[in-house]
């Protein structure tokens, strides 16, 4: 069995390549531009709170439709073909956004045709490779792979929001288009000379015995509930802090807090998966989050920094965790469909947040009222988590 130090030094490429492709996939440079779009776009078109959350509900239900294909096609046709293609597709569908984007019917259906087409550049084929590639060292190299979407995260609300006030949304979809064209070169050579060993497809079980497996349920409802909880907040920062009295560009700052922290927290929780039991981590990153949850429902603009530096440690954090577990409990032959049926219910969940959150925001003129429903959820998370920790959490692989 390699050690840690010659894993990476083996894999070294894939750990690359997988942050980079992260980084431009779909779950960080689409998801972390949603809510600095979301007021620019409701202001010209004339669109409620509610009607502008429709984007990012519309664009997760239709990622969550296509996660499971994705886990199947990536069993088929390969982790790194599958990713450049779809980031091919991500770059032109934002060119698409910009360029032909007239009211809510055709944002919506731009935004169907992207989350429909470019799913394949979500984590999951990255972190296929990850598995594929390390045994000692998975949860460090998972999470630095996945910290990819920090490039997202920080770079995109630090430099978005003043862009699009000085040059116009369109110029933003643009933007980050040529963001991608420009790295996608880069990430397809680093994962084409990678080219880690593929588990062979007919090994693996029916997918309806791949849920049954007993891990299933229980990931399920702790992902789904942290997934409703934080992205639904996430996509909501930047107009929580401009109804806050913030200019755009502040705002973006403030944000980018949240990406540095993932960026940290990502790194933290790959290490800590690789020493300590994986539902104790679990327990912690998210009744953490719930606690930065209730300082921005408390706080003034004073504890905006804690607030956004404690949510960004566990932000993303559901994707390392899921990669992982998934790893751990489920036969690595049916790791596609295993992970892409969690991850289905962490999109869902990430489609339903924005909704309630811009829903409650219509009802109520703010966000008080979703802070502490996102922090009573986190914390229902955590207690099943440990919950299972404090028992026998020994798995059986699935056979």
């Amino acid at each position: 069995m390699t050690n840690a130090r010659s894993e990476f030094r083996n894999g070294w490429r894939v750990v690359v390549g997988g942050f980079l492709g992260v980084g431009i996939g779909v779950s960080s440079i689409y998801f972390y531009s949603l809510g600095i779009f979301l007021k620019p776009l409701a202001a010209e078109f004339g669109w409620s709170r509610g009607e502008a959350s429709l984007g990012p509900l519309v664009g997760t239900t239709c990622a969550a439709l296509m996660a499971i294909p994705v886990g199947r096609l990536i069993d088929r046709i390969g982790s790194e073909r599958l990713a450049v293609v779809s980031l091919t597709v991500l770059a032109a569908a934002f060119a698409l956004l910009g360029w032909a984007t007239s009211g809510l019917a055709s944002f919506l259906t731009f935004t169907v045709i992207l989350s429909l087409l470019t799913a394949g550049s979500s984590p999951m084929p990255f972190t296929q490779l990850v598995v594929a590639s390390f045994e000692r060292a998975r949860g460090m190299a998972l999470g630095l792979v996945l910290a990819g979407t920090g490039l997202g995260s920080i770079l995109i609300p630090a430099f978005l929001p003043g862009y699009i006030a000085s040059n116009g949304w369109r110029a933003g979809y643009f933007l980050l288009a040529g963001m991608i064209a420009i790295l996608l070169p880069l990430v397809a050579l680093l994962l084409r000379s990678s080219s880690p060993p593929m588990p062979q497809r007919n090994t693996s079980r029916p997918f309806q015995k791949v849920i049954a497996n007993a891990a299933f349920a229980e990931l399920a409802v702790i992902f789904g509930l942290a997934s409703v909880a934080v992205l639904g907040t996430v996509v909501h920062f930047v107009p929580m802090l401009t109804d806050a009295g913030l200019t755009p560009a502040r705002a973006g700052q403030f944000t980018a807090l949240i990406g540095v922290a993932a960026v940290c927290g990502r790194l933290a929780t790959g290490w800590l998966l690789d020493r300590v039991q994986a539902e104790r981590v679990v327990a912690g990153l998210f009744v953490s989050a719930a606690c930065g949850l209730v300082l921005l429902a408390l706080g003034g603009p004073a504890l905006i920094p804690a607030g956004a530096v404690v949510i960004g440690l566990c932000v993303g954090a559901e994707v390392d965790l899921i990669s992982y577990l998934v790893a751990r409990d489920f036969d690595r032959s049916d790791y596609g469909q295993a992970y892409g049926a969690l991850y289905t219910v962490f999109l869902v969940g990430g489609a339903v947040g924005p909704g309630i959150a811009g829903a409650t925001f219509d009802a109520t003129g703010n966000y008080h009222i979703w802070l502490w429903l996102a922090a009573t959820m986190l914390v229902v998370a955590g207690v099943i988590s440990a919950r299972k920790s404090s028992g026998d959490v020994t798995r059986s692989k699935a056979r």
